[in-house]
């Protein structure tokens, strides 16, 4: 994924992750009223059609989304958008 020149914000495919592959995935937790989202780098261990399966720190974790590490991750996608000039730069 690139960055418009115009809005700064994200536009194009995501790169596709192998096994094997280092990706961001987000992690929830917490309890009740109180949840807690971050985001984490781990090593993709597998490709399932229902998710991945992600090992970070000794722990397999499932992903419903992962990204490489060097496009931006589910979570700022969520907070920054996506892309949606119209006199931006010519999207692919």
């Amino acid at each position: 994924m690139e960055r418009c020149e115009t809005c700064r914000k994200w536009y194009g495919e995501p790169r596709q992750p192998k096994v094997g592959d280092m990706v961001n995935f987000t992690v929830q937790s917490g309890s009740g009223n109180r949840q807690r989202i971050s985001s984490r780098t781990g090593k993709l261990m597998l490709i399932k059609d229902d998710g991945y399966s992600v090992i970070y720190r000794k722990t397999v974790y499932h992903a419903d989304h992962v990204s490489h590490p060097a496009d931006p991750n589910p979570l700022t996608l969520a907070f920054g958008g996506m892309c949606e000039c119209i006199e931006g730069p010519i999207h692919e």
